[in-house]
């Protein structure tokens, strides 16, 4: 499989998040460059296609947060893979009179409207760990997850990977449960276990993320996420 280098993937994440200039390639020179990115929430996954209004919150008194374009912003760090973490700590308003259940979150271009989105994934325990999985065709869909110690009724979602396809019935990006799980076997259902089990017509793999949703209380909840817990990688 081919791939770009350490090195590439390095200077570019560092282009994008920390605004620094990939000597002999690229330069971070406009005449408005961003200075910001912007996080949202969302309450269900904005998907590959979407933009930062797609299922973005609507709770009272919620409005995205600017996250600067530097290191104080994001940390860039490591290699194989290169890891992109928020710096500090992201703090969203007080809840008012409408909560909501937040599933996801990404990083766009506007402080409002329909910006383009860098970057998305769900809202969990240092967004992640995203495990790979493959599946057999069967009734309901039995998914063989190395190292995973998932129980019944996690929450989880499941993506595509750059080399393979997800088996037809799962919807990328959707909240399931684990509907059975049998050491590094599960199964998974659209409601609580063993509830609407999700079947496979086809054989496939991907990846498999825990989530944990937040739910947003009225007059209670201030949604806040410490350093490092909003994280993305690139192999």
């Amino acid at each position: 499989m081919s791939g770009f280098s350490n090195s590439v993937e390095n200077s570019l994440l560092a282009l994008i998040f920390n605004a620094t200039n990939w000597s002999l390639y690229a330069d971070n020179t406009a005449t408005t460059p961003l200075t910001n990115l912007y996080m949202a929430l969302h309450n269900a996954d904005p998907g590959e296609g979407g933009n930062q209004t797609t299922n973005e919150t609507a709770y009272t008194n919620y409005v995205r947060q600017a996250i600067a374009r530097t290191s104080g912003g994001f940390t860039v760090s490591g290699t194989d893979p290169t890891q992109v973490v928020n710096a500090g700590t992201i703090t969203f308003p007080l809840a008012g009179a409408v909560g909501d259940t937040l599933t996801h979150w990404s990083l766009g271009t506007l402080a409002s409207g329909a910006g383009v989105i860098l970057v998305s994934g769900p809202l969990g325990p240092v967004a992640g760990p995203y495990l790979d999985f493959t599946c057999t065709s069967a009734s309901p869909g039995s998914m063989t997850v190395p190292g995973s110690a998932f129980a019944v009724n996690d929450r989880v979602s499941v993506y595509h990977d750059p080399t393979s396809t997800l088996p037809t019935g799962f919807t990328e990006g959707t909240v399931y449960y684990v509907g059975t799980a049998s050491g590094i076997v599960i199964s998974l259902s659209t409601t609580t276990a063993n509830g609407n089990p999700v079947n496979t017509s086809s054989v496939g793999a991907g990846y498999v993320v825990k989530q944990t949703p937040l739910v947003v209380s009225a007059l209670v909840t201030t949604p806040s996420f410490a350093a490092s817990t909003i994280k993305f990688m690139v192999n």
